[in-house]
């Protein structure tokens, strides 16, 4: 069974199941689900938990799958608990994994969590033997455009009374940080003292904790946002991001756009085109958006860009890496002048 955090509650409320998977990059998610099956297990007798970490292949499997059985004389139902912290056990953690479910018990919890899983891992055998026997939990990140409701909800949720202006600020503030977005709303309860939360009150109170990586900054420029693909140049520079890493993600997507662009030149369909080129079916969208438009000078534009953006990173030409990959942002976000006007 596959669910996300929002109906996992739902989920226990039925039954609980003997095992568990909770995975993805979300910490304040994964913890809160984490946390509403303990609470569950608590209710129905598992009184005696163990937890394991797994950061490395030297973790001792053997030890974990020869203590099941030591089940306390006062506590029957036990939570074992595995972590696994590069989301890789490994081929004996694999083998184990799949054993553990094959011989599952009424009297023993199992939930393991993990981060997002690549594409590789997520076709392992050991991912493909928890989808079948256990309840999986796919945290994913919240999407930029969802996060005022969000955090409309738990401020909700938190007792509090705000202006829409002032949800907005805060989820600028805290946007790809929903840790930080709930810390803050706690400090709002503190701060507040039962009046309505301002916008003025949030600009006082919240530091700006939003952080970013490159492949938002990469979706930002072919969605065309410009504001916010800025925004989010300017977070990774203050974070010290290194700026080859920002050119290697605006560069990935400018090479797939290209790719797509000339198949259809030659007359292939869009989206044969995408599917030929690589694009992966949840991003196509995005690239159909940033293709829209597109002609061959501004395909080559693309290009230029890019070449020049890789000899001012990696030093080989006079200029300001950050301003370069700027101008990078710009090419792909904006979208195409008229004929007869600069682009």
């Amino acid at each position: 069974m596959n669910l996300n955090p929002t109906n996992l509650g739902a989920q226990l409320a039925r039954s609980l199941a003997p095992a568990y998977f909770v995975y993805g990059d979300e910490p304040l998610l994964v913890d809160e689900s984490l946390d509403q099956i303990r609470a569950a297990a608590r209710r129905q007798g598992f009184d005696e938990r163990e937890s394991h970490v797994v950061s490395d292949t030297r973790f001792n499997w053997v030890r974990l799958q020869s203590g099941l059985n030591n089940l306390s004389l006062f506590s029957m139902r036990k939570i074992v608990e595995v972590r696994l912290v590069t989301g890789k056990p490994g081929v004996e953690g694999s083998a184990a994994i799949i054993e553990v479910l094959d011989n599952l018990s009424p009297d023993m919890l199992w939930i393991f969590s993990a981060p997002k899983l690549d594409r590789s891992t997520a076709s392992s055998k050991w991912v493909k033997a928890l989808q079948g026997k256990a309840v999986c939990v796919e945290v994913r990140p919240l999407p930029p455009e969802r996060l005022p409701v969000w955090i409309g909800q738990r401020m909700q949720a938190a007792g509090l009374t705000c202006d829409a202006e002032a949800i907005q600020i805060l989820a600028d503030r805290v946007e790809g940080n929903l840790l930080a977005a709930q810390q803050e709303i706690s400090k709002l309860v503190l701060l507040s003292q039962g009046r309505r939360v301002s916008a003025d009150l949030v600009r006082q109170s919240t530091a700006d904790g939003a952080r970013f990586d490159v492949f938002q900054l990469a979706d930002a420029a072919l969605a065309r946002d410009v504001p916010r693909a800025v925004r989010i140049l300017n977070g990774l520079r203050q974070e010290g991001i290194a700026p080859v890493l920002t050119l290697w993600a605006l560069v990935r997507e400018i090479n797939a756009l290209v790719a797509v662009w000339i198949r259809m030149d030659q007359g292939t369909p869009l989206s044969r085109a995408m599917n030929d080129a690589g694009v992966w079916r949840v991003r196509q969208d995005l690239v159909a958006r940033a293709l829209r438009g597109r002609s061959e000078p501004g395909i080559r534009r693309l290009l230029a860009g890019a070449a020049r953006a890789d000899l001012v990173v990696k030093g080989a030409r006079p200029g300001l890496p950050w301003n370069t990959l700027l101008e990078l942002v710009l090419l792909i976000a904006r979208p195409e002048a008229p004929a007869g006007r600069a682009a």
